[in-house]
């Protein structure tokens, strides 16, 4: 088996952005024989990948013998491979690219994400890894302001690949309901911004809401606020054709997360459906929504969300068709598998 490009990515489950994204890679490439793909996931639960154990050390030798093993397999004169985010993950990246490094082969980085920076920053020892790894390596990243993150920290250029969804968009732009109807579709927890947005809309006239998601904390708190409001519901756990449906019936996809965020998936899928969107100033999210909705704040409150909502109730059609453009120029899968594979051709 010789191949051109060796990708080392991780794939679901769990299912989360990266393995998302992962996934698509691997669907859109595993039928071609320029590429060998080798799968380094070492969890099925998203519980877990914090989580220290010596099963996992174990499990990790593993892979990474495994993974030496294709590299001497194939042979390749490109090595694709995510970046971990945290300092055990680092040193596990760096075992299974030892040979990628040891016989000088060109390497591929994708950060997913801004939690890089910090630990960057705050950790010689991942600092120590991450620069090994980069040193001539070509930097993927989400966003031009991700880009210039990575270039004013550190010290490295990059390419912006963006994400994407496996889904054709097939409208042109939203027809609004007459009860305007806003949907959050993520995991559930004050961090998230899900308590604020209902504490926002709660009992507004011509305002619906739609929650869908798990619980990561203030269950109680939740179910107290959503008992108290006439005009908001929880649909639970979305599966893929739940999420469909929501996003179908709503006007305006909300996520007022606090946390830090890369390039949300869940946004690209709204707006491939014509969902203006509103969301915090966090990760790439300025870059995406900036002409087909409204960022809120960092420091957002309820009074910011409501004029998210009335900002997009008069732009609505033009917002709209913005958000169905900019998908299909910038977001589709054909788009970034094309882009992904310039970047590893060189």
């Amino acid at each position: 088996m010789h191949r051109k490009t060796l990708l080392y990515i991780e794939l679901p489950p769990p299912m989360h952005g990266m393995t998302y994204i992962n996934k698509i890679i691997y669907d859109s490439l595993k039928n071609n024989d320029s590429y060998a793909l080798f799968d380094t996931n070492f969890t099925s639960d998203v519980n877990d990948i914090s989580k220290k154990s010596f099963k996992k050390i174990f499990i990790n030798i593993f892979i990474m013998l495994k993974a030496w093993k294709i590299f001497f397999q194939v042979s390749p004169k490109c090595v694709y491979s995510i970046v971990s985010a945290t300092k055990y993950g680092i040193i596990r990246d760096f075992a299974i690219l030892i040979p990628t490094l040891l016989f000088k082969k060109r390497l591929t980085l994708h950060l997913h994400g801004f939690t890089y920076y910090k630990i960057y920053q705050n950790s010689v020892l991942y600092k120590f890894f991450f620069d090994l790894l980069s040193k001539n390596a070509v930097i993927i990243v989400l966003c031009n302001i991700q880009k210039d993150q990575t270039l004013a920290i550190m010290s490295k250029n990059s390419t912006v690949l963006n994400n994407c969804i496996n889904r054709s968009s097939i409208v042109n732009k939203k027809n609004k309901n007459d009860i305007l109807t806003i949907c959050y579709i993520s995991n559930i927890s004050k961090e998230k911004g899900t308590l604020n947005l209902i504490k926002a809309l709660q009992n507004k006239s011509n305002i619906r809401l739609i929650v869908a998601g798990n619980f990561l904390s203030e269950k109680k708190e939740f179910f107290e606020l959503v008992e108290q409001s006439k005009n908001i519901s929880y649909a639970g756990f979305a599966n893929e054709k739940v999420k469909q449906e929501i996003i179908e019936s709503s006007d305006i996809f909300c996520l007022p997360s606090k946390l830090e965020e890369g390039a949300p998936i869940s946004i690209i899928e709204a707006m491939s459906y014509g969902l203006p969107i509103i969301a915090t100033n966090k990760g790439c999210i300025v870059d995406m929504i900036d002409d087909l909705g409204y960022v809120l704040p960092k420091d957002y409150s309820d009074s910011d969300i409501m004029d998210g909502v009335k900002f997009i109730k008069s732009k609505y059609d033009i917002l709209s068709a913005n958000a169905v453009k900019k998908y299909r120029e910038n977001y589709s899968q054909e788009k970034f598998i094309q882009n992904l594979e310039n970047i590893l051709k060189g």
